[in-house]
């Protein structure tokens, strides 16, 4: 059973270098483990049947999987996010404005994406972010690389390693993230309780079927994916407007 518990990172009183810190280790494992490097064909497939010329990348954090995704696509990447990546991220434009994924601003047309984000979202803002594509006619992917399945919740149970470990070697340096890893520890406790919770929120194959139901003018996919180095099996969701698979 789905539990919509609360991540740290997400509250608004949360300090923004320790949300810069947290997204900037998601983004370094991700990149580092090559997690999401299957959803670049998946990609692919996605921008040639709706025929966009940019992605835009909803609640990127610190870029994500961008850093090694970037060149596979073949079009533009703008990462977007409510609370904005300070300094830049993956070396790709970031939208300087906070961007709602749930009410994207129509001048923003490409075809979006979410990565190991829509689980913050409960069903009825799920869904709402699903039928704003839907109402704008913009192909969407959500992607997630943890499931609620024990594996990957014992895996992420030790991000407070991980995060200990990688910390001396993420680029670029911050002097913030150093301390928030080691005086004292906060992000790798932070680290591991927020992906804990990431796996008790993450959507199912089922429950993801159940997020699409009547919206009907849309092909939707749904599957599974696992990175070639990483222990972790991820689910995928891809909606493409049938008036444009028809064409």
């Amino acid at each position: 059973m789905r539990l919509h518990l609360v991540e740290i990172h997400d509250l608004a009183s949360c300090p923004p270098s320790l949300r810069d810190a947290l997204t900037d280790f998601l983004a370094f494992t991700e990149n580092l483990a090559g997690a999401y490097d299957p959803v670049g064909p998946l990609l692919r497939r996605g921008l040639e049947r709706t025929k966009a010329r940019r992605i835009v990348d909803l609640c990127s954090g610190a870029g994500g999987p961008w850093r090694r995704l970037a060149g596979q696509v073949g079009v533009p990447v703008l990462l977007t996010d409510r609370y904005p990546h300070r300094g830049g991220a993956a070396d790709l434009p970031f939208h300087p404005a906070p961007v709602d994924a749930r009410a994207v601003p129509a001048e923003l047309e490409g075809f979006r994406t979410i990565f190991t984000a829509f689980h913050h979202f409960p069903p009825a803002e799920a869904r709402a972010i699903l039928a704003d594509a839907v109402q704008r006619g913009q192909g969407i992917g959500v992607f997630e690389i943890a499931r609620r399945a024990p594996l990957e919740i014992a895996v992420v149970a030790f991000t407070w390693l991980g995060t200990l470990v990688s910390v001396p070697f993420m680029r670029p340096w911050r002097w913030s993230r150093l301390v928030w890893t080691y005086l004292p520890p906060v992000l790798p406790i932070v680290g591991t309780f927020d992906g804990v919770v990431s796996c008790l929120r993450t959507y199912s194959k089922a429950e993801l079927k159940e997020l699409v139901r009547g919206l009907d003018t849309y092909t939707w996919e749904i599957g599974d994916f696992r990175g070639r180095w990483s222990p972790l099996r991820g689910t995928y969701l891809i909606g493409v407007p049938r008036s444009k698979l028809a064409k």
